[in-house]
């Protein structure tokens, strides 16, 4: 026989996960975004950087700095990220993508090697803050980081090869600026997705019951 006690017969426990654990859904909108970040990272190898070297009459020691000026930024990002998004993952997740945006369409649009370099720069600092934080994100998610991890590190490794086949594709199509126009979209998608999950985690955080205030001493 059950027994109930005063004021408790209606009341309906609540899930709430381990603390330090983080729901997998959290991981959607950091993880796209880092795979588009890898996407735009070899989306300039092959003709595309020979492209941008004709129509920016770069010299053939410019076209490193391509990779440079994306490469140097997203690496300093990378622990900001991680050391950040530790704790609050969504705070960082979102500025990451909204660097991607900016960066990407000054990219398409530059019309010089100057804002060409600023665009990819942007671009490489948001990458590096996504690819921070879904590091962290994934090694929080508890016990299913054992499927999450290759999840994630397979989506990451497909956009990078994408992203080489859809420079060259792309490049003789359409021109070597389409595949960062096309890359917008897909952000913008991100950061609805990133900015729904985070919504969801502080509206958790504030249905969940307060705590009963200690009974006071006789």
């Amino acid at each position: 026989m059950n027994t109930s006690f005063p004021g408790t017969a209606n009341q309906v426990p609540s899930y709430s996960p381990r603390p330090g654990v983080r729901p997998v859904w959290l991981l959607i909108g950091p993880a796209l975004t880092a795979s588009l970040g890898a996407f735009l990272l070899t989306v300039t190898v092959g003709p595309e950087s020979a492209a941008v070297q004709r129509e920016m009459h770069l010299p053939a020691s410019g076209i490193p700095w391509i990779f440079v000026a994306y490469l140097l930024p997203a690496a300093l990002a990378v622990p900001i990220g991680a050391l950040v998004g530790r704790r609050w993952p969504t705070t960082v997740a979102l500025p990451a993508i909204a660097l991607l945006v900016p960066g990407s369409l000054l990219t398409a649009l530059a019309p010089g090697s100057g804002p060409l370099l600023l665009g990819r720069a942007v671009t490489g600092f948001g990458a590096g803050l996504a690819w921070g934080v879904t590091a962290v994100l994934v090694a929080q998610v508890g016990a299913r980081r054992v499927w999450v991890a290759p999840l994630v590190a397979g989506a990451v490794v497909l956009a990078l090869v994408l992203g080489a086949v859809a420079g060259v594709l792309l490049t003789r199509m359409l021109g070597w600026r389409w595949p960062f126009m096309l890359a917008v979209p897909f952000e913008v998608v991100a950061l609805l997705a990133t900015a729904v999950s985070g919504i969801i985690m502080l509206m958790q955080r504030a249905s969940r019951p307060a705590q009963p205030p200690a009974a006071p001493l006789a």
